[in-house]
């Protein structure tokens, strides 16, 4: 009974781990990509998380092959229209979510968009194939003076353990996403996500926020054990120090 006590889980928004979060990883850039579509949708989802306790956010669109006209300069602009539309007491800044795809080079000449004064560039791949020179293209980022962030790893079926380890070994960093705790993505994301998560193989964290009704959703059935919630708050402490260094 003591044990059970103790063990018990808890909902994430009964833990307090949100209050003061500085999200890594959102969709909150009005028009862009699949997140959020209008300054009004996008008002409406800063208001919900800002009462949840997340205030802070790196916006971080898609940039893609499928979207051609995300590049630098056109997120920029976009950024800084609609700016003047944030809710009170939001802070943001913006990053962009790179596709390793075939574009993914020919964006090093305008800048990557990054995270932080480290230069982590938020990258991904397809989630059921690695791109043809996948290690390659990493590699190149950090000769160029830039460190990967690769993520939401849990969610690419492709990834053994082994090439999670292998990855780490290089000095990539690896976000969470939130939800993948909570299985919103499936049985084998949350099996790797705990794994990565028990085994400290996670940098930071993001909620890879694109919907406010699905998003409520998932933070519903997320709950955690003490001992996730030990290890998420490492992830949330790392978030809060990169977006105010």
């Amino acid at each position: 009974m003591m044990f059970s006590f103790f063990s018990r889980k808890k909902n994430i928004l009964q833990t307090g781990l949100l209050e003061g979060m500085a999200d890594l990883h959102c969709h909150l850039l009005p028009g862009v990509d699949d997140g959020v579509q209008t300054e009004e949708e996008a008002a409406t989802a800063l208001r919900a998380l800002s009462e949840m306790g997340v205030t802070s956010f790196y916006l971080t669109p898609h940039v893609m092959e499928d979207l051609p006209l995300n590049n630098r300069s056109f997120l920029e602009e976009a950024f800084g229209k609609w700016q003047a539309a944030l809710p009170p007491g939001i802070r943001v800044k913006l990053a962009a979510e790179y596709m390793l795809d075939a574009a993914f080079a020919s964006h090093l000449a305008d800048g990557y968009l990054t995270i932080g004064n480290d230069r982590l560039v938020l990258v991904e791949t397809s989630y059921l194939s690695p791109p043809p020179d996948l290690d390659g293209m990493l590699y190149d980022l950090t000769v160029n003076g830039y460190t990967p962030l690769i993520a939401h790893p849990e969610r690419y079926v492709y990834m053994e353990r082994e090439k999670y380890v292998s990855l780490k070994n290089y000095g990539y960093k690896f976000q969470l996403n939130l939800l993948s705790l909570a299985g919103f993505y499936g049985r084998l994301p949350l099996e790797k996500s705990r794994y990565l998560l028990k085994n400290g193989l996670y940098d930071y964290a993001g909620s890879d926020f694109h919907n406010l009704d699905k998003h409520r959703r998932g933070l519903a059935h997320l709950s955690l054990h003490a001992s996730e919630r030990k290890e998420l708050r490492v992830l949330l402490d790392h978030n809060n120090e990169i977006f105010y260094k």
